[in-house]
């Protein structure tokens, strides 16, 4: 999915990548977030969810429902929107996200 996102961002002409984010064991971590399609963005791809989000508008997350609640914290702080993909919520996460 996020392979999809790089590519549908890269796209557009009104949007801009500011950050890609995958977990800390990932291999794909410090590689350009375009490298999978052999192109360039100039964003590496971080675990640092702070890093990932400095000059985003907006966070597109999906994850799992933990790491979209923690996502979400972290988003308040910095006055970041979600766009949420994530699934499986029970009825007390979806009442905290709201």
């Amino acid at each position: 999915m996020g392979q999809m996102l790089v590519e549908a961002v890269s796209a557009a002409d009104d949007l801009q990548l500011s950050g890609a984010l995958d977990r800390a064991d990932s291999p794909a971590i410090g590689l350009d977030a375009a490298a999978f399609a052999g192109q360039h963005t100039g964003v590496r791809i971080s675990a640092d969810l702070r890093l990932g989000l400095t000059g985003a508008n907006v966070l597109i997350d999906f994850t799992r429902p933990e790491g979209t609640l923690a996502h979400l914290q972290i988003c308040r702080q910095l006055g970041v929107n979600a766009v949420i993909g994530t699934t499986g919520f029970n009825e007390a996460e979806k009442a905290e996200i709201a």
